[in-house]
């Protein structure tokens, strides 16, 4: 059994990279279907918490991407943490802003420790100076989730079309197009979730015109 695991690892792995360097994109994963956003918008932080399960239980550092907070993000983040301590039993610890924090305060943070941060400063789409910099030395396990904020549909460009690894001014029109057809009443909002890589999750919130 291990061997069979093992061997498709290998060919999954030689298959990625034979689409990178045959110059195919690889696009985010779907993980939460367009969704319509209840009155509320509690039931973003109710499907994201159930959804990632397994992620926030294993993991000891979530970078939110949320920086400058809107009221919507704020009750989500509120939310999520709610439902995390209603699940495990644990409360979890926030670290407001990330920047101006130093080592030392996000290693005294005990899991589960979600740090907000600016969008552009929470993923590894690019490289990224605070996780190299104030996560990768704990060696510690961490994933991202970037709140997203779009209207609808989005401009692509011939550079996005043709993007072999995606930045993020890329994967948000990419991702928003994957989905169009799938949120099929103009006069609702909605929601989704996708992935990038190994640890970075993009939720996507729609706004209204």
């Amino acid at each position: 059994m291990n061997f069979i695991i093992g061997a498709a690892l290998v060919i999954v792995t030689a298959c990625m990279f034979y689409l990178v360097w045959t110059g195919v994109s690889l696009r985010s994963a779907p993980l939460i279907r367009p969704t319509e956003i209840s009155s509320d918008r509690r039931n973003i932080a109710d499907h994201l918490t159930l959804r990632l399960f397994p992620e926030l239980q294993s993991n000891h550092y979530l970078l939110w991407g949320v920086l400058p907070e809107t009221e919507d993000s704020k009750k989500v983040v509120q939310w999520a943490a709610e439902d995390y301590q209603k699940t495990f039993k644990t409360p979890v610890h926030i670290i407001p802003n990330g920047e101006d924090a130093s080592i030392e305060e996000i290693r005294a943070c005990a899991k589960p420790c979600w740090i907000l941060m600016p969008l552009t400063k929470a993923h590894e789409l690019e490289p990224n100076p605070f996780i190299s910099e104030k996560i990768l030395p704990l060696k510690e396990s961490y994933i991202s989730i970037s709140w997203i904020h779009f209207l609808g549909a989005e401009t692509i460009s011939d550079e996005c079309e043709t993007q072999q690894r995606l930045h993020l001014g890329c994967l948000i029109p990419l991702s928003i197009r994957e989905v169009r057809k799938k949120m099929k009443d103009p006069s609702k909002l909605y929601f989704f979730l996708r992935k990038y890589q190994d640890r970075d999750f993009f939720l996507f919130v729609q706004e209204a015109p």
